[in-house]
């Protein structure tokens, strides 16, 4: 059918048909519109600008999809929802009873309006084989036995009965009316479309600090700032490792890493090297580079088949030859409704439905010039992150759930699972694999498989609920989000996975005062868990911190950490955690955790400005990237970099600091795998960007590389990204290995000074090092400099547009 075609049947079935009050455009934009303002606000809480917006939340939008918009089409005519991306375009009807043909949600059969937004998640498994609509799980087909049950978190996260439970869970949140509940900004109230739920509603009792149980939880828009989705970074040889303080080891080849949030778990990204080839994920395509001569040379490619404008390849993993690669796709059909029941004349409607699913390919790259299929999964969702443990890869996606056209009894029976639960592999997840909350509406899909057996699921499971963070320490998963309550004020809700050979099985859940501002705030050590959060329910800031066993049974705290200031940055190394809080100046503190029930804080240090990120510089050195600001009046002024001394952490210190007034913004700031930070390399990179740079409204991206030498930091290299084109110097063109048989399919480009910008996020800049070679690498082309000579330009690449 064409879109001519498409577009004629929508307004032939809506041209008769009048729209209910509740979901005509204007109300429901004002609907939409609130639950913008009030996820954003639980999402962002940190004073970030860049270009109108902040810097994180716009990261986190990033390849996740469109914000909402609601149309109608032709008079009167069919509704269309648009939210992640994903669209829903149903008709409206009404049967005669003034509610626009909202049936009982048992009743009905036309209820499939639905929305989503980026920082809803969802999830998925596989069915055990119990008349739940799906098959078992992978270990019930490669043992030929039945797999662990799984276990409830806590009283968090109940383990599903049957699809039933699941039923219950959206009908909460969908209501009679079956449209999804949108949260009023201006009343503590949910609007369902019918009567108003009161925001007090107990969802769930779970043990308070120090074990006690309390109650009346708050089911509310949950918030939280780590979702740096899609965004990934480098880890460099020579990075300690921050949850164990040992540093990590060394490979002999000298080239750099993806930056990682806990060391020996490993993440995606956009750019990879194994010290002999430069992958990048360039529009629908890995560019495999060969990096091994003096010159780079194109040596292979791996390309992706889309079947639609929005598909998109996101991020892969490279070990050894094997190349993992993480494909998001979306697939729209027109679908048909014969209309409501007991009408003389049925009106027939047409509506648009488009699902997203999130595929692993796991490629042989033996032969980098003919990279070759080994096998794929695919599960439904929208990617929200991966991580790599030895041979087993984790996906996570989301996914924004709609009650079925199903009774509850049939939906309990497992009738039509395959319509309305996530797939994994094709399959339903199994009833007994799902976790079901008090009240939620997406779910957080979680699946393992074995790189060398890539077309099989090791294990999965789904969470069904608001929002989560994600954590994964060397053997453990973490889920923590934000829950905000009238009574409870705002707390932080932990739910604790084992990932023991990729299976996925719940320990426990706990909770916790005051939310977690930094990604970092949270880690994992010789199986304690540490938490830092702020704390703002009683009316000024907080800071706290929190120490729980393998049970997540709380072990000490410290509370009352800088009344008035809340954390922006954190790092622990060892049984030593520091932090950075910010008002108007930046303390840094030192905190020892040597003993768990009584930890102490052994320093502060005060300086201007605040650190954004952290990370050690060997054993006694710590790096911040922060922002310069006025200690009057909070004024950013410039990006900042800072060396402080750590190595009596009862005495901290200042080594110096390097204040670039010159650059407003850094992804470096809120996504650490931008950063290039490489201490036995003597090397710390990243990207910046400057507002108007010429006076003129301009911007100006730079890629920056310093060194910490004689106590101060030492520029190495400042490439402006989108220099004039017009400035070029002929003169100083310097290339080394240009012959078209060096480049194959790749352009060499031999101007200094021409134009690299060509509309990338400046977040997809990445900086590595391979040997005695430095590399800044984008989507669109590759620099590569002598770092024996100076950094001295050597070649330029542009990769196949």
């Amino acid at each position: 059918m064409t879109e001519q075609e498409m577009l004629k049947k929508i307004k032939e079935s809506a041209d008769e048909i009048e729209i209910p009050e509740s979901i005509r455009p204007e109300n429901m934009k004002k609907r939409m519109d609130a639950q913008q303002t009030a996820e954003n606000q639980a999402a962002v809480h940190r004073s970030v600008w860049k270009r109108g917006g902040t810097a994180a939340h716009r990261s986190m939008w990033k390849r996740v999809g469109a914000a909402a918009a609601v149309l109608v089409v032709g008079l009167g005519g069919a509704a269309a929802v648009s939210h992640e991306g994903a669209s829903v375009w149903q008709t409206a009807q009404d049967d005669g009873d003034g509610n626009g043909g909202n049936e009982a949600a048992e009743d009905r059969a036309d209820g499939r309006a639905g929305n989503g937004t980026a920082e809803n998640n969802a999830g998925s498994g596989a069915d055990g084989g119990d008349g739940n609509g799906g098959n078992g799980t992978a270990e019930d087909s490669a043992d030929g036995g039945t797999a662990e049950p799984k276990k409830d978190a806590g009283a968090l996260y109940v383990v599903a009965e049957n699809y039933g439970e699941v039923y219950d869970v959206l009908y909460k949140y969908y209501g009679e009316s079956g449209v999804p509940a949108i949260y009023n900004a201006t009343a503590d109230s949910i609007d369902t479309g019918g009567e108003a739920r009161d925001e007090s509603t107990v969802v769930y009792e779970a043990p308070a600090a120090g074990g006690a149980m309390e109650e009346s939880m708050v089911a509310d828009t949950v918030g939280g700032i780590q979702d740096l989705q899609s965004q990934s970074m480098k880890q460099n040889a020579g990075v300690y490792d921050n949850s164990a303080g040992k540093e990590a080891q060394r490979e002999e080849e000298s080239y750099s890493r993806t930056n990682v949030q806990t060391a020996g778990v490993d993440e995606s990204d956009i750019v990879k090297t194994d010290g002999s080839y430069i992958y990048v994920v360039h529009d629908d395509a890995v560019e495999i580079i060969d990096v091994r001569g003096k010159a780079m040379r194109a040596a292979g490619e791996i390309e992706i088949s889309m079947d639609s404008a929005t598909d998109q390849v996101l991020e892969m993993y490279v070990d050894g030859d094997v190349l993992n690669l993480i494909v998001q796709k979306e697939n729209t059909d027109l679908k048909e409704s014969d209309g409501t029941e007991g009408q003389e004349t049925k009106k027939r409607a047409y509506y648009m439905e488009t699902s997203v699913e999130t595929e692993l390919f796991t490629y042989d790259i033996k032969n980098r010039r003919n990279p070759v299929l080994s096998g794929s999964i695919t599960q439904d969702g929208y990617y929200k992150t991966s991580r790599k443990l030895g041979n087993i890869v984790y996906l996570f996606t989301q996914e924004w759930m709609n009650l079925p056209e199903l009774t509850r009894e049939e939906a309990a029976l497992g009738k039509d699972a395959d319509g309305w639960i996530p797939l994994v592999n094709g399959e339903a997840v199994a009833a007994d694999c799902i976790y079901v909350p008090e009240y939620g509406e997406t779910g957080l899909i979680i699946s393992s498989t074995d790189i060398d057996k890539p077309d099989e699921v090791v294990d999965n499971t789904m969470i069904i609920n608001d929002y989560v963070d994600i954590y994964v320490s060397s053997g453990a998963l973490y889920l923590y989000g934000t829950e905000y309550g009238l009574n409870t004020g705002v707390r932080t809700q932990i739910a604790k996975f084992s990932l023991k050979g990729g299976k996925i099985q719940a320990v426990g859940a706990t909770l916790a005062a005051g939310e977690v501002r930094d990604i970092f705030a949270v880690n994992e050590y010789q199986g304690t868990l540490r938490l830092l959060t702020t704390d703002w329910s009683n009316g000024e800031n907080e800071n706290r911190l929190y120490l729980f066993d393998e049970d997540l049974k709380l072990t000490g705290e410290l509370n009352g950490i800088a009344k008035g200031e809340q954390i922006y940055a954190a790092r622990y190394f060892g049984d030593t955690v520091y932090f950075v809080t910010y008002r108007n100046t930046d303390p840094l503190f030192a905190v020892d955790l040597s003993d768990e029930e009584h930890p102490k804080i052994l320093s502060e240090l005060e300086i201007t400005g605040f650190s954004e990120y952290l990370h050690f510089w060997g054993e006694d050195k710590l790096v911040g990237i922060g922002y310069e600001t006025d200690p009057d009046n909070g004024a950013q002024e410039g990006i900042k970099l800072t060396m402080f001394d750590i190595s009596d952490p009862s005495e901290l210190k200042t080594l110096g600091t390097c204040v670039l007034d010159d650059l407003d913004y850094s992804p470096a700031l809120y996504d650490y795998k931008c950063v290039l930070a490489d201490e036995e390399e003597n090397i710390l990179g990243f990207a910046g960007e400057s507002y108007d740079y010429n006076g003129k409204g301009a911007d100006m991206e730079s890629y920056l590389l310093f060194a910490w030498e004689d106590g101060e930091f030492k520029n190495l290299l400042t490439e402006k990204l989108d220099a004039d084109e017009e400035k070029t110097d002929a003169a100083s063109n310097v290339s080394e290995g240009n012959s078209a048989s060096d480049a194959e399919d790749l352009t060499v480009e031999t101007a200094v000074t021409d134009v690299l910008y060509t509309g990338e996020d400046i977040g997809d800049y990445r900086g590595l090092y391979v040997g005695d070679r430095f590399y800044i690498v984008s989507p669109s082309r590759i620099i590569s400099y002598d770092r024996e000579n100076g950094y001295r330009m050597v070649q330029k690449l542009k990769l196949r547009q």
